[in-house]
């Protein structure tokens, strides 16, 4: 009998960090805008967890069907407060999904996570990010610092301007 053996990589974790808020029911896969879809659709082909032909696309959401790696990627979000909680690739990579999928830049500069709970708080504060609810959003207090720990990972946002902003700070 053949075992699928996943390790987890700072890949998947970025992936795994993407799903987390905007999974679907069906499959393994998210609803989101287009941008999102396509981000998500190539880290998963990009990593060969499934093949194009395997790949369902409809409307809002992409999704493909895999027991196991369902079944990993569920285990490696009940388990998040214990796989990230050291300042590492591991982290960066999926605080920096979890940002691509709900987080938001304003113009004034604020950072923020979207459909972010109480665990969410708990992991960012033990990697050193304070924050604070506002308006249903969670807000980053250190947001120049947050950045500087991600932005070797994000996709969604990586040519933002505040990127530009954050590199000039770290000189």
């Amino acid at each position: 009998m053949f075992v699928l053996k996943i390790k987890l990589s700072p890949e998947l974790a970025y992936i795994i960090g993407f799903w987390r808020k905007r999974r679907t029911f069906e499959g393994l896969g998210i609803r989101a805008d287009e941008d999102r879809l396509g981000i998500f659709s190539k880290e998963i082909l990009d990593k060969g967890l499934t093949t194009p032909e395997k790949f369902i696309s409809q409307d809002d959401r992409v999704f493909f069907y895999h027991s196991a790696y369902r079944k990993f990627f569920q285990d490696v979000v009940e388990e998040q407060l214990e796989r990230f909680c050291y300042i590492n690739d591991y982290s960066a990579s999926y605080l920096a999904g979890l940002f691509d999928s709900v987080g938001q830049i304003e113009d004034s500069g604020v950072i923020s996570l979207e459909k972010a709970n109480r665990e969410d708080e708990v992991l960012l504060l033990r990697l050193g990010f304070n924050s604070m609810r506002k308006n249903g959003k969670l807000i980053i207090e250190r947001p120049v610092v947050f950045l500087k720990f991600i932005k070797n990972y994000v996709k969604l946002f990586k040519n933002h301007k505040i990127f530009d902003y954050v590199e000039k700070k770290a000189k």
